[in-house]
């Protein structure tokens, strides 16, 4: 698997939380894996429940997978809610034509709280997606809300003025 680092952007105080984590694609799915440690008490944080498919789950906590096909302008969204929620959207090119993707199931996931971490691993199968080995271009990002009800943005990287987990450059891994 393929270790990652997320940062908060620019000028956002990280309120004493570090994001880590890996990836890994197979040739049926993606494998992610996230990794909240530190003072974890100020974040929003719901239990796990029954996973369903929703929409608008950045406007809270959200850990968030953005994928490309090498060259190509299409691309995909995938938000993971702590409480199992989810949903996968898939855009024509740059935050344009967005609609649900019928084409993949739930993906798999699996929490785990402690009092200073959070974990959050998931499998989503995109063999109705992507077929054989087309490299893949990566950006892993998360939304987190704070009990002030304040978000921070945080990504592999923050090239753009502000946060744009959708912008091309931050799709800095390849699977």
């Amino acid at each position: 698997m393929t270790p990652f680092s997320l940062h908060p952007f620019p000028g956002q105080n990280s309120g004493g939380v570090n994001i880590h984590g890996a990836i890994e694609r197979t040739n049926r799915a993606i494998l992610l894996s996230f990794l909240l440690q530190g003072n974890l008490c100020d974040l929003v944080l719901p239990t796990a429940a029954e996973p369903k498919r929703c929409d608008n789950l950045w406007q809270s906590t959200c850990l968030e997978l953005f994928w490309a096909e090498e060259g190509g302008k299409n691309y995909w969204e995938l938000n993971l809610a702590p409480t199992g929620d989810w949903n996968v959207y898939a855009f024509t090119d740059y935050r344009t034509g967005m609609h649900q993707e019928d084409r993949v199931a739930g993906p798999l996931t699996e929490t785990h709280r402690t009092e200073d971490s959070f974990s959050l691993t998931g499998e989503l199968k995109i063999t109705n997606l992507h077929g054989g080995h087309t490299p893949l271009r990566v950006g892993i990002s998360a939304v987190l809300q704070h009990r002030n009800n304040r978000l921070s943005y945080w990504a592999l990287a923050h090239p753009e003025e502000k946060p744009d987990f959708h912008a091309p450059r931050t799709f800095l891994l390849q699977l």
